[in-house]
């Protein structure tokens, strides 16, 4: 959804990002095959191991040229239409895509990725958190909600080990969450393990990370003039009337 230069200009620290997340998701699911629904330039899916079996989607604007995958790898979607791949995956993906996609297709959206897999790592940006073309900006729990319908159970294995990482950006550390098939009881024992293992903290689903609060509460971003626009012009009028006394 956004151009390459965007990529390009994060991309060490999108890089760096998956490698960490990857590195722990492998400790207790190691997938030998995964799908990311709105890939980007692939970088993603280029920090699974050689030999894993990987499918990108994304749409027709990808300069294809600059992919970070193999250009066999990769497929040009709709991401608010029904995708069906005619098969599985170990595990999808898909990190601040779904805020793009309007809001009358976030149940199909979510909908193609339970399709494709029994365990999904999901995130998408929240109210205000600013970004190119974000129509559909929600709080995590209106995700978990439509995974709950399609019985996926929500778990949090990640923020809190990632949550003080300054290499990892702070959309990830905010709003990354794993759902997992219930009738897949072998896995969410294994994550349900893991997380109690690794005494992982469990984050309220619903959370700002400081990095974004802290870049959106000073006063340079505070919206002041949208504000003023609203006021009756008589009024606004008499507000410059009184400032240019002062």
């Amino acid at each position: 959804m956004y151009d390459f230069e965007w990529h390009k200009s994060h991309g060490r620290q999108t890089s760096r990002s998956a490698e960490i997340v990857i590195a722990l998701l492998r400790a207790f699911h190691d997938p030998k095959s995964v799908l990311d629904v709105g890939c980007g330039d692939g970088r993603w899916l280029a920090g699974f191991p050689e030999g894993t079996d990987i499918v990108g989607l994304d749409g027709p604007w990808t300069d294809q040229s600059r992919l970070l995958i193999p250009t066999e790898s990769f497929r040009i979607a709709d991401l608010e239409s029904r995708l069906d791949l005619s098969r599985r995956f170990d595990l999808a993906v898909s990190l601040e895509v779904a805020e793009h996609v309007g809001a009358e297709y976030a149940g199909q959206f979510v909908d193609n990725l339970t399709r494709h897999a029994d365990i999904v790592l999901f995130g998408a940006a929240i109210p205000y958190q600013g970004g190119f073309r974000h129509i559909n900006e929600r709080w995590q729990s209106y995700w978990a909600g439509l995974f709950d319908a399609q019985d996926y159970q929500l778990f949090d294995p990640f923020r809190g080990q990632i949550w003080d990482l300054r290499e990892v950006s702070f959309w990830y550390k905010q709003n990354m969450l794993l759902y997992v098939r219930r009738s897949r009881g072998e896995l969410i024992e294994r994550v349900e393990t893991y997380i109690r293992e690794q005494r992982i903290n469990q984050l309220p689903v619903d959370i700002v990370h400081p990095e974004r609060y802290e870049a959106i509460a000073s006063y340079d971003q505070i919206a002041f003039k949208p504000l003023l626009r609203r006021l009756p012009a008589r009024t606004l009028g008499k507000a410059y009337s009184l400032l240019r006394r002062c």
